[in-house]
């Protein structure tokens, strides 16, 4: 695992983009609410929310993170206040608090299910992370932090699915989504 702390120490905010689901699924995004970057590292999904109106949180494990987005948010005046919460071993107590959630890049599978529990009723979840075997060096090469084949489907059955796509490395999507999966649903 690396150390997220150096990772983003060597950063700047100011490169983060969003996540392809959320820019791609955008029409499903309200006129505001409250949103969580679950495992935010440098806010791209953050930041573009808050610029969508949303009243954003971001949660990371990295202090170096936390502190960046933090300044960055004040500087430029953005509805945006980072957290630090290790995602993978001490889950924040909070259900019901959320219209949007999105994740990209980060797979915990005993914690999956917190995700629709922190959603409001209609909530809506976008997730963004790799899938299958590792596709041109992109990714993790351990399977563990690889989504399987329709795992998502299995995790979050009752949710309404409004988009859904996984890709593998036989894919010829120009976008460049081999090996990843991209869902949206709502709660």
């Amino acid at each position: 695992m690396p150390d997220w702390d150096v990772v983003y120490s060597e950063k700047s905010i100011a490169d983060a983009t969003p996540c392809n689901v959320l820019k791609e699924n955008e029409c499903l995004l309200q006129s505001g609410g409250v949103a969580l970057d679950f495992a935010s590292g440098l806010a791209g999904n953050s930041v573009y929310l808050s610029q969508k109106g949303y009243e954003v949180v971001a949660w990371d494990k990295s202090s170096i993170a936390v502190n960046k987005i933090n300044e960055y948010a004040e500087a430029e005046n953005l509805n945006l206040k980072a957290e630090m919460h290790d995602l993978e071993n001490k889950l924040p107590d909070v259900k019901n608090k959320f219209d949007v959630v999105v994740v990209s890049y980060f797979l915990d599978r005993e914690n999956l299910r917190y995700l629709f529990h922190i959603l409001k009723k209609d909530g809506i979840l976008f997730y963004q992370t790799f899938s299958g075997e590792q596709y041109q060096g992109q990714g993790p090469s351990r399977s563990d932090f690889r989504l399987k084949k329709n795992e998502l489907l299995g995790v979050f059955p009752d949710m309404e699915l409004l988009f859904y796509q996984e890709d593998d490395c036989r894919s010829d999507d120009t976008r460049g989504r081999q090996g990843q999966v991209y869902f949206v649903a709502k709660k």
